[in-house]
């Protein structure tokens, strides 16, 4: 099948039809593997249902995808993609406040369904270009995994409280999610540890508005 991924090493292990832009209904983020084969996440626009606690739909079944063990199927979820969410409040829209007010959040997407316990971490750079002298003091932030937000293979990791300034150039993929003494697994009869490493993914920047 050409336009959808099945091994573990394949360079995309995603659908190849469904579109990237996170405004589509059919965005690729919201498909992933299970071991009934590449499903819609519940709950979204494209499965018909708002439900998000029910069956995830379907799209082609190839048994035994996700696998059930590190050793078969896709053998480990793998990071896919990731981007910085940028709301509409001022609190969150990533634009400089002035003051230590904002939310940074982000979200990286696996190819599987993943569980997260305890908190790990995913630690965002400050390029320091700002004209405020400040902005060089705090070179990196570093995020903690949120259950608001998340689904069952997009993981949400956020700070409040943080200081961001304008012209800063907040970096993505630099550094990979780090455990913590938490743990991401998938959901194979024996779970395999989900894949950390987003650094080969290609960077995501947000340059800090005024």
């Amino acid at each position: 099948m050409p336009l959808w991924g099945t091994t573990h090493d394949s360079a995309t292990n995603k659908p190849k039809w469904a579109p990237i832009d996170e405004d589509s209904d059919n965005r690729r983020g919201d498909i992933y593997a299970s071991n009934a084969g590449w499903v819609q996440q519940a709950g979204t626009a494209a499965s018909g249902n708002d439900n998000a606690s029910a069956d995830p739909e379907v799209l082609v079944a190839i048994g035994g995808l996700a696998g059930i063990s590190a050793a078969t199927g896709l053998k480990t979820a793998t990071a896919t993609a990731m981007r910085f969410i940028v709301g509409t409040t001022a609190t969150t829209d990533l634009s400089a406040t002035g003051a230590a007010t904002s939310t940074i959040t982000c979200q990286v997407t696996w190819d599987e369904s993943i569980t997260v316990t305890g908190n790990p971490t995913l630690t965002i750079a400050n390029g320091g270009e700002s004209s405020d002298p400040a902005s060089a003091a705090v070179p990196t932030y570093t995020l903690v995994y949120t259950a608001t937000g998340s689904t069952a293979n997009r993981k949400r990791f956020t700070l409040a409280s943080a200081e961001i300034w304008a012209a800063d150039v907040l970096t993505l993929g630099g550094a990979n999610v780090v455990l913590a003494g938490g743990t991401l697994k998938d959901q194979g009869t024996t779970p395999a540890d989900a894949s950390l490493v987003v650094s080969g993914l290609t960077a995501v920047t947000h340059t800090v508005l005024a």
